[in-house]
This record gives structure tokens, sequence and C-alpha cells, in this order.
């Protein structure tokens, strides 16, 4: 089953490096795939189902592969990478109505890797979960909306120096804000 699927996503991928989304149809996907358009509907329900299959794909992928990675650089990353490898694809879906899918492929990778690192730097500290998740919404958040604007402006810049960046940026910003929520808990000091 996977395999047609993957097909299909291939298929799609390539049609993207010559034309828009908008402008391709499921019968052009079939034809080039050699198969029915009833084959077709048996895994997708339309075009945007494959686009979001792919970017859940993608998603699950970067997880896997980075699962034992603590540092939420390596996940953003190979997130940025694998999205300027499929610059059609993200592109296009971008400048389509589909862009949640974007959005929320990225919120998903990079939200899992920053919650590691928040938890990780909150040993110890009295923070409650709803502000450790307060903070990792917040940086998931703010370097979601660098990438879609990075996706925006066309991916000029590398993957490499935006991660950069904002690895710069936020040297210690983590720690910071966790540091300001105990303080926040215990206004007369800690007991």
């Amino acid at each position: 089953m996977h395999n047609m699927k993957e097909k299909f996503a291939d298929v799609l991928m390539e049609m993207l490096e010559l034309k828009t989304l908008d402008k391709i149809t499921i019968k052009d996907i079939v034809t080039k795939c050699g198969v029915s358009r009833q084959a077709f509907y048996y895994y997708f329900n339309d075009i945007y189902d494959i686009v979001e299959w792919i970017f859940l794909t993608a998603a699950e992928n970067i997880l896997k592969e980075f699962s034992d990675i603590d540092s939420w650089q390596f996940g953003y990353r190979s997130l940025m990478f694998w999205s300027k490898n499929h610059k059609a694809l993200v592109i296009n879906s971008y400048k389509s109505i589909q862009r949640e899918y974007i959005e929320n492929f990225m919120t998903t990778v990079l939200y899992r890797y920053i919650v590691k690192v928040v938890e990780s730097q909150a040993v110890d500290m009295d923070v409650t979960p709803t502000q450790k998740e307060f903070i990792s919404k917040y940086f998931t958040l703010a370097f979601v909306s660098i990438s879609l604007d990075w996706i925006r402006r066309g991916m000029i810049e590398e993957p490499d120096d935006i991660v950069n960046q904002i690895e710069i940026l936020v040297k210690g910003d983590f720690r910071k804000a966790l540091l300001n929520f105990e303080e926040s808990n215990f206004p007369e000091g800690k007991p």
C-alpha cells in the first residue's frame, strides 16, 4: 500500500518542478503513474491530501532520524534542509490555500525538539507544566514564523545560516524564560 502512495507523491513532486500545484490535476498524476482514477481515490481524496501525506511522512522521518538528539538545532537544521530539498513542493504549498500543512509540519517537528530542551533545562526548577508548555510553544512559533518568512522570500538563505543566527539570538533564552517563570511563582523568594 505504501509503495503506491509513494509513487503518487513522487509523481506530484516531479510535476511541481514544472508547474504550480493549482495547475496539476488528478488526471495528470494517474496518467503519469499509469493507473486509474479509482486507484488514486483508494489512497487519497484529492491532490492536497497527497501534499498533507508528504508533509506528515517527512515529519515522522525527521523525528525518527533524530529522536535521540536533545538539541533543537539538529531538528531545526534537518527541517530546513528537507524544506530546501523539496523547494517546489514547499513553496507551491505555501502559495496555495493549503499553507496550513507547512505550518503544521514545521510546528510538529520543532515542538518535539524544543520541548526536550525546555524539559532538560527545567530539571530541579519550580515551574509548572503549563509554564513549560508556554515556553515551548513560544519558541516553536517564533522558529516557525522565521521559517515561513524564509519560504515566502524564496528560500534564498542557506538553512545553516538561519539556524546559526537563531542559535546566537536565543542562546541562554530557554533557561532565562524558565528562571523568570520560577521567580514569578515565588515573588517573596523560594522557600
